[in-house]
């Protein structure tokens, strides 16, 4: 069972339909069970897809439509056309870079039985960048399991801090479940005593540590959004995770599209896992 995450910085990456086309060709040659992907964007102004046109979708609140261009919809269209078939559901959480819906997405190769939509941040408004919301399913493969697709923000931020967006999910999680979080976390992995250190001391475990073979693990190697004004950037950080609330054996994590798997697609390096389903 393969588990991937990316943060995908989608439409408003340079060479998007280039880099959209090395993403399917990725997905179709791995076939992961289970797909995150954060900074889903979809064009304010783009036209709605009608409801017989969104192929294997699973709608997770009331307010989400999906506009043509949404990355999550482009993506699982053209596997479709290959014949490979992925249930999805998006998320749309808030409006960026003034033209954007920005939301979350996950996709499974078997059907979705059951969505989870959690707010984690203070802020509930579309148009404050910094609201944050995290979106779960359960599929037919995996009744007994939840896979969640997680963005959280920065630890020293004063209005919407990690560590209550933290607790937050925390408290709201499915209980006696086995949960796996994927996604962008803003935590870097040698920070000491800040967010990392808290999911750890929470009893999750991070699929990298655990893993018995693996790689660098950095998915970041460069200044990017968020980070540019924060003085404790570093050159190379792990901030991309797959964190599960139970021990899993995990055969390997291994950075992609990176160059070195893959071309490079956005701004963050994607992780993916392999582990062996209990």
């Amino acid at each position: 069972m393969k588990l991937l995450t990316l943060n995908t910085h989608s439409l408003a990456e340079e060479a998007y339909t280039h880099k959209l086309e090395v993403f399917v060709d990725a997905i179709y040659k791995e076939r992961p069970g289970i797909i995150a992907l954060q900074e889903v964007n979809q064009s304010i102004c783009e036209v709605i897809v009608s409801p017989d046109e969104l192929m294997s979708y699973t709608p997770c609140d009331t307010h989400s439509v999906i506009r043509k261009d949404n990355h999550a919809y482009q993506v699982v269209k053209k596997l479709h056309e290959r014949g490979v078939i992925y249930y999805w559901t998006w998320l749309g959480i808030k409006i960026s870079y003034g033209k954007f819906d920005e939301g979350i997405a996950l996709l499974s190769l078997s059907p979705i039985t059951e969505t989870d939509v959690l707010q984690i941040s203070k802020t509930n408004d579309y148009h404050n960048w910094k609201t944050r919301k995290i979106v779960g399913i359960r599929t037919a493969a995996a009744p007994k399991e939840w896979y969640y697709c997680v963005h959280y923000g920065w630890w020293n931020d004063a209005e919407e801090p990690f560590a209550y967006q933290w607790r937050t999910t925390v408290s709201s999680m499915k209980k006696g479940a086995t949960i796996w979080l994927l996604g962008d976390f803003n935590s870097p992995s040698n920070v000491r005593h800040e967010g990392y250190d808290m999911i750890a001391s929470s009893g999750w475990y991070d699929s990298y540590a655990v893993a018995q073979s693996k790689d660098s693990g950095n998915t970041v190697d460069k200044i990017i959004d968020g980070w540019r004004k924060k003085t404790d950037h570093a050159s190379n950080m792990r901030i991309d995770y797959i964190w599960c609330n139970k021990i899993q054996k995990i055969k390997n994590s291994q950075v992609i599209f990176n160059t070195n798997r893959y071309e490079i697609i956005s701004d963050h390096y994607g992780v993916m896992i392999e582990y062996e389903r209990s």
